[in-house]
């Protein structure tokens, strides 16, 4: 097992998950993080520390006495190959032993993608490494992107048409990439991580109506549409255009695969939508 390990991006959905993952396997955890003296430690054996992707002199410190790492980018970050890259090249002079890198799903297909590139330089670094590219995460609906609408409209306003998603919680992705992380048996898989199952967003609506008991509705819009709309809620240029690119994934059916990754590495079914949905009632009010 590894002595000590680095979970980037450790207050975000996935990354949070990560740490509480590895800490109930009694794993001493580096949790990175902009603002360590933020940070609310959540158990004894996790120490936040401070990285800066834009700032590559964070990272030598962060990785001092670093077996293992979770590797993960700045949400929707067209230049985040050139963020990773460097940082792998440092975790390879620090003398880290293996990475796990959250990607995304289909990315092996898109090579000019920033996560592409950074799985490539990853693959070829001589590092040993996993790569998990999960679907959506539920998450998104509770609590990230598309929560706002959910809240203040009873309304989920994507451009999907009836595409459908087989979309992921973050605690089965953390699970997969803490295994990952934990069992050197377990080196050079790619994993494309799902849900139980693949929903169109009327679907989603439905369950989030049943669990809630507040009527939710379905609103699909342009990709212009959705552009404005996030632009006008403070997301740059570059970040609406990549949730367009998202977007073109789904409508074209690219994202409704269901695997048994989760199960193979875990040994457990993945967490259903409806499950997930009653379990976080609060958030959709």
């Amino acid at each position: 097992m590894s002595d000590q390990v680095l979970v980037l991006g450790a207050t975000g959905f996935a990354g949070k998950q990560v740490v509480n993952a590895l800490t109930a396997e009694g794993v001493t955890v580096k949790a990175a993080t902009r603002f360590p003296e933020k940070f609310v430690v959540p158990a004894a054996n996790v120490s936040p520390v401070k990285v800066v992707l834009e700032d590559p002199t964070t990272f030598a410190p962060a990785l001092a006495g670093v077996d293992k790492v979770f590797l993960a980018a700045l949400p929707l970050d067209a230049d985040a190959h050139l963020k990773l890259n460097p940082f792998i090249d440092e975790a390879k002079k620090a003398g880290v032993q293996k990475i796990v890198f959250l990607s995304a799903i289909g990315m092996e297909n898109l090579p000019d993608s920033p996560l592409r590139k950074i799985e490539v330089y990853l693959q070829n670094s001589g590092i040993t490494y996993n790569i998990v590219r999960p679907n959506f995460f539920m998450e998104n609906f509770s609590d990230g992107s598309f929560s706002g609408t959910v809240k203040a409209l009873a309304q989920i306003v994507i451009p999907a048409e009836d595409a459908r998603l087989s979309m992921i919680a973050t605690s089965d992705i953390a699970a997969v990439s803490a295994k990952l992380l934990l069992d050197d048996t377990l080196k050079g898989q790619e994993l494309t991580l799902t849900g139980p199952a693949s929903l169109n967003a009327y679907d989603t609506a439905e369950i989030i109506s049943k669990a809630s008991g507040k009527k939710v509705t379905y609103v699909p819009v342009t990709e212009d549409e959705m552009t404005q709309a996030v632009k006008a809620h403070g997301l740059s240029d570059s970040e609406a255009q990549y949730i367009a690119l998202l977007f073109q994934g789904v409508r074209a059916g690219y994202m409704e695969v269901v695997t048994t990754a989760v199960k193979d590495i875990t040994g457990k079914d993945p967490i259903s939508f409806e499950t997930f949905a009653k379990a976080n009632v609060s958030s959709f009010q």
